[in-house]
């Protein structure tokens, strides 16, 4: 203050000599506008052009270009105090903390919401199921065996393998999806074998017998699925949240296209620990089309996280005696990045089979039960 009084008193002497001089005032009142912004330390070189500038203008503006008043020293130093004092040369960045606040919350708020959009989106899901418990009784031309597997078997690709590929498109809250999975079980050695009545007579066995023997069993089987989904829900579960948690419900319809082979070779047999020489093959192979109806019930925790459960049943007896088929999948799903997901889940599904006939019965009833790993690719 005592440095601002002292070129207030500087200015006013000035003022004195000049005052008679009408193009000497204007002259002086450019060089106090000019001094008084410069005392404002405050504010920034910008904001001082600026302040600068609008002091030009109001000086050369014809409107102003009246017959100007002679104030006095007082009310000359009063009221250049009051415009360098004025609320509208306060530096902005005083403001911006406020303004960076409010950009912040509209980022965070825009990566929370959920992805809305009137164009196509397409993802690609491989997954690969580990299992846990595998088990297999096979019927081929009547003859019966069984396969059982389980983690130990992970590294056996000959005993379990599974592995499969699910590809969606998705527009707003419709969309379809092919799920394509291939499935692979095996198990040699000594095997009990289960013959229907007269198969054996030659051996003098007239009525049906299990017997051990030598040999192998295997099953292969591919499933393709082809559906249409619809988010029928789409909602957050607490009101007062914008967003998370959300619940999300689509029901799936679509056809189950099961593709599966069956093979029981037996090279000996036993009967009384005695091996008799056997060499004999029986397989069974089947297509089947099938519709399916399913859903999806997911909930979405936060913009990483999402649990859920999905389902579907095929089949409903309609191609055989038995025909149906059933899936559970419940898991939960990490997002990595706005286009990369991993998900683990655990997996639940059993298919029956089942044709009658006493030398030409063919049946396969396959029960899993494991863990399930994808990763999620959107484009």
């Amino acid at each position: 203050m005592l440095l601002q009084n002292r070129r207030v008193a500087a200015m006013n002497q000035s003022f004195d000599q000049c005052v008679k001089s009408h193009s000497l005032k204007r002259l002086l009142l450019r060089c106090c506008g000019l001094s008084f912004v410069a005392i404002a330390l405050s504010i920034t070189p910008v904001q001082a052009a600026d302040q600068v500038d609008r002091v030009d203008s109001e000086i050369e503006t014809p409107s102003n270009l009246e017959t100007p008043k002679i104030l006095n020293k007082a009310e000359f130093a009063q009221k250049e105090v009051r415009s360098v004092q004025s609320s509208d040369l306060l530096p902005e960045v005083l403001t911006q903390p406020k303004q960076i606040a409010q950009t912040d919350s509209s980022i965070a708020q825009s990566v929370s919401q959920p992805e809305q959009s009137d164009r196509w989106q397409f993802s690609v899901e491989p997954y690969f199921f580990v299992p846990l418990n595998v088990k297999a009784d096979i019927t081929a031309a009547g003859r019966g065996a069984s396969i059982r597997a389980g983690l130990g078997s992970i590294l056996n690709l000959d005993r379990a393998f599974d592995i499969g590929a699910r590809l969606e498109a998705r527009k707003n809250k419709f969309g379809v999806t092919l799920d394509a999975f291939y499935l692979s079980a095996g198990q040699s050695g000594n095997l009990g074998v289960t013959f229907p009545a007269g198969s054996l007579q030659s051996l003098g066995i007239p009525t049906a017998a299990r017997v051990s023997a030598d040999g192998n069993v295997s099953l292969r089987q591919g499933t393709i699925d082809l559906a249409a989904f619809y988010r029928v829900v789409d909602t957050p579960l607490n009101r007062s949240a914008s967003v998370y948690p959300r619940l999300v419900v689509e029901p799936t319809v679509g056809l189950r296209t099961n593709i599966f082979r069956q093979k029981l070779e037996v090279d000996t047999i036993r009967i009384a620990n005695i091996p008799i020489p056997f060499n004999r093959e029986f397989s069974v192979s089947r297509t089947t089309v099938e519709p399916l109806i399913g859903a999806r019930i997911g909930v979405d925790l936060s913009y990483r996280w999402t649990v859920g459960v999905r389902g579907d049943v095929s089949g409903f007896n309609l191609n055989a005696d038995r025909d149906i088929t059933w899936n559970l999948l419940v898991g939960a799903r990490y997002r990595l990045s706005p286009k990369t997901s991993l998900q683990l889940a655990y997996s639940l599904s059993n298919f029956l089979f089942e044709e009658e006939g006493r030398l030409t019965r063919a049946r396969l009833n396959l029960r899993q039960e494991g863990l399930w790993l994808s990763a999620l690719f959107e484009f």
